[in-house]
């Protein structure tokens, strides 16, 4: 679990927070270990750090904290009021949560600054993106660490993430614990959420790089032009001076001709510093060449699907040009690297061919059905529900999206605590053409409905929660694999 990582750093005096606030200077005697917003995963010799939630205060968990052996406690005005006859120090910030990054980054000696970190951040294209970075540095001999979607590797460690982006905390921990394991760069997925609620703070990037912009996670930013803004923030002074950008689409155009800091673009442009061409989709891969002058052409195959991968290899490799490493090395290591639930492909000789792919907005859900269109002799069966509790505004239009496939099935994703029947019925008004589509709650008995009714030269695709490996009902996460279900069906129609 991620809360038992913790790095084995030198301890720091309290005092060496000053710059937050003077009042560290009057405990220059107390040396702090580690640091930590969760009072149960206090360990002696930590900071804990008690913030406003949703339904408390973490002040009120001081106590608990003190007990395990927190040596100070770092909180707003509410929380000092809240805490009473502390036998620890009681510092005051004005606003902790934005600080806090900053803070866990001085106190596990400025970990960011010692590694060279890659961000990415884009609505799509993120996990994918990074993993064939991180992929071709392995290859090229640049140890380095991932932190994304799929799951968190350091060295030897492999631990699954609940978010995107850690929290402020723990990152800079996961950061340290790089260097302790002989690490030299990191790989990391930047969310919008992480950017707005400062999970990067106290982050120097080596480079950062954009995918693309579409229309997700409204019900946190609430329209397009605030979404776009905040993603913007990463590409500043603040975080980094090097910035690489896909001019994919209109966001990115937008953002490369706003940016502030050096700058690389990437795209089909005449214009674009790393030009893409000659992209030639097949099945199970694409081939490309990148043009970065009058006469460099790279040629790059990917051993997966999708024209749209093209953009996020060259991201990828434009990234890290300033290191120093083999190119042909790189590539080789972007070719033979697999990524779970990113147009993962599930063969069964006499079969359809079937595919679990992450994408649940709706330009994904088009760029997914497109590239296998150009693949297809059959037809495209196509398996989709939208997540509970999340941006409702594009649930018809990911109706839309996917009514390109010639069968769609609609099904539950992750309902979460809403009623999961709403949703779809909100999936489904988004179809000009009704007669294309199945309801079929159940997610498995949607899976194997999509393979019964399948031919060996149909595709079908599975949408939306690629690798993850439950269902989220209410509370509860429910073990649950696409590609484990799909694979099972599969074998039982032989």
């Amino acid at each position: 679990m991620m809360e038992n990582l913790r790095p084995k750093t030198k301890p720091v005096a309290l005092s060496a927070l000053k710059e937050f606030n003077k009042s560290f200077l009057e405990h220059a005697d107390i040396l702090v270990q580690g640091i930590t917003q969760n009072a149960s995963q206090v360990l002696p010799g930590d900071v804990f750090v008690a913030l406003s939630g949703q339904s408390t205060h973490g002040a009120k968990f001081a106590k608990q904290a003190i007990n395990s052996g927190a040596v100070a406690i770092i909180t707003d005005r509410l929380g000092k009021d809240l805490i009473s006859d502390s036998v620890v120090p009681v510092i005051e910030l004005a606003n902790p949560r934005e600080n806090l990054g900053e803070i866990a980054s001085v106190i596990y000696h400025h970990p960011s600054k010692r590694l060279k970190v890659f961000g990415i951040t884009g609505t799509n294209g993120k996990t994918t993106t990074s993993w064939l970075l991180h992929a071709g540095l392995e290859r090229a001999g640049i140890k380095s660490a991932l932190f994304g979607t799929a799951g968190i590797k350091i060295g030897d460690i492999s631990i699954s993430s609940e978010r995107t982006t850690p929290e402020a905390d723990q990152l800079q921990g996961l950061l340290a614990i790089a260097l302790e394991q002989n690490l030299s760069a990191v790989v990391m997925e930047v969310s919008s959420h992480a950017i707005a609620l400062k999970r990067i703070s106290g982050i120097w990037f080596e480079a950062v790089g954009f995918t693309n912009l579409s229309q997700d996670h409204l019900d946190f930013h609430g329209n397009m032009e605030e979404y776009f803004k905040v993603k913007q923030e990463l590409f500043s002074k603040t975080y980094s001076e090097n910035a690489f950008i896909c001019e994919s689409d209109s966001w990115g155009k937008r953002l490369a001709t706003e940016c502030e800091i050096n700058k690389v673009t990437v795209g089909e442009l005449s214009s674009s510093d790393w030009k893409i061409t000659n992209i030639s989709p097949a099945l199970g891969h694409v081939d490309f060449d990148i043009q970065t002058g009058i006469s460099t052409v790279s040629k790059v195959q990917l051993g997966f699907a999708g024209a749209f991968n093209a953009f996020n290899a060259t991201l990828a490799l434009a990234m890290v040009q300033k290191l120093t490493f083999e190119m042909d090395l790189f590539i080789k290591g972007m070719s033979q690297v697999h990524i779970p639930g990113r147009m993962e492909p599930v063969l069964q000789a006499g079969k359809a061919l079937a595919i679990v792919d992450y994408a649940h907005t709706p330009e994904a859900i088009v760029a997914v059905i497109g590239a296998l269109r150009q693949q297809t002799k059959g037809k495209i069966i196509a398996v989709l529900g939208a997540g509970g509790n999340r941006d409702s505004q594009k649930r018809a239009l990911m109706g839309d999206a996917v009514s390109a496939a010639d069968q769609v099935i609609i099904t539950d994703d992750n309902p979460r605590f809403e009623d999961a029947a709403e949703i779809r019925k909100a999936v489904i008004s988004g179809f000009k053409q009704k007669s294309k589509v199945i309801e079929i709650a159940d997610r498995k008995s949607a899976i194997v409905h999509a393979v019964d009714i399948s031919d060996e030269a149909d595709t079908i695709v599975i949408l939306g929660k690629g690798h993850e490996n439950y269902q989220e009902i209410r509370d509860q996460k429910i073990p649950f694999s696409d590609y484990q279900i799909v694979s099972e069906a599969l074998r039982r129609t032989e």
